[in-house]
Formats: C-alpha cells, structure tokens, sequence
C-alpha cells in the first residue's frame, strides 16, 4: 500500500494513514483505503484493526489545498471518494478503534465516529473537531449519516455549524472520543482494546445489530448513487 503503513500485533492490525506532514487526504489515498478495507471486510483481522496516523497527526482530513484546484467533476470526485472511504471502515465486522495521535480534523472526526471505540492521547496541543464549514466544503453524504448515528444531536450541531475545535478532554464530553490516555502508552492501549472488544462472544453480533439502520441507510444512498 502506498498511502498506509500495515503492522500486526498479535492478531490486531495496526494501519496508520501515511501521507507526510499531516497526512491530508486526497481522492487516491481515500480510494486505496476504501480498496482494502473492503476487502478486509471479508477477511478481518481476528483482534480487530486499529486506525492511527503515521508521524504527530492522525489526520488533518481533506487536503484542502488539493481540493481547491479541482473541477467540478473532480470534487465530485473527492466527495464520492470519502463517502466510500468512510462506509468502508463503518461496515466492517471487526472491532475498530482510533488511536487518536494528533490533530483530528473533518474527515479524522468522521473516523473516529465511524469507530467502536476511540482513544485520544492527552495533548494540550491536539485538536479535533468537524470544521467542515469553515474550509468551504461540505459534508459528503456518508458522513453525515454516520453523525446521524454515532453524535449526540446537540453536538452535532455546534460541532458542524461552528466549526469548533475541541482539546482531547472535550472530545469525550462532547462524544467524538472515548478514552484519554499518555500518548507513549495510546498504540498499546489501542490495541489492547481491540482485543478485549474482539474477547467478546458475541462482539460482532451486537456491532451489526448496532449499526443496522445506519448500515441500511448508507447501503441505500451509495446504491442510488
């Protein structure tokens, strides 16, 4: 894979998003992940896979840069792109957790969402958050049901309408995060959670349950797309 680094540890994948400096995200590297996740869906890893970023940020979100020399069609472009990014990684069976490293923005919040259980290091200068607005683009399809379903409506209203940045300790309170932790020790907790998520007998029962409707309604759109 070219736009993300693959370790295993004990039966838990660890992929870390890997686009230098602060790994921003483009329509290739949206699609290769969609790729893999995909088909890691019909294989996944039996402790379950853990998200991070490679370096000091998780995600950055969309490289807005990029974007902005787009056409129409390649926006569009873009835009299907992470939908398809973002209901790759919500539909898969196995447990999922974020190890929130640096900055979390747009798109990364949308990860975190789309997790079963998200840890963000305790940083003073990390920030995560939806700002969406204030980057001038809007939030594609897919995303915004996974917020439908995974934010408290108040929070999803300040967060996206504002454009508000919140401190880790925030994340929690606001639910974009679930843990705080040392950053040196947040891959091993990571995935010590994934495997403890994946110890469960009926784990993978209860997620696709869970996630149903949701799961329906992103089914329906991307299928009348």
């Amino acid at each position: 894979m070219t736009h993300f680094l693959q370790e295993e540890r004990a039966g838990v994948l660890l992929l870390s998003i890997n686009r230098a400096p602060i790994n921003a995200l483009t329509t290739d590297l949206l699609d290769e992940g969609s790729l893999f996740l995909t088909g890691l869906a019909s294989n996944p890893p039996a402790g379950g896979l853990v998200l991070t970023g490679a370096g000091k940020v998780f995600t950055a979100g969309v490289d807005t840069k990029v974007a902005a020399g787009l056409d129409r069609p390649g926006r569009r472009g873009l835009l299907n792109a992470v939908n398809n990014f973002a209901a790759a990684l919500y539909r898969l069976p196995c447990a999922v957790v974020s190890a929130v490293n640096g900055h979390a923005i747009g798109a990364g919040g949308i990860i975190c969402l789309a997790s079963d259980w998200t840890l963000i290091a305790d940083s003073h200068s990390l920030k995560i958050g939806l700002p969406e607005a204030a980057a001038g683009l809007p939030f594609p399809e897919v995303p915004t049901i996974i917020m439908e379903y995974c934010l408290d409506p108040v929070w999803r209203r300040r967060l996206a309408l504002s454009s508000l940045l919140l401190a880790p300790a925030d994340s929690i309170n606001a639910g974009l995060a679930d843990e705080l932790v040392e950053p040196a020790m947040l891959i091993e907790l990571a995935v010590n959670r994934a495997r403890k998520l994946e110890s469960q007998p009926a784990f993978r029962r209860v997620k696709a349950d869970q996630r149903a409707r949701g799961l329906a309604e992103i089914a329906a759109f991307l299928d009348s797309a």
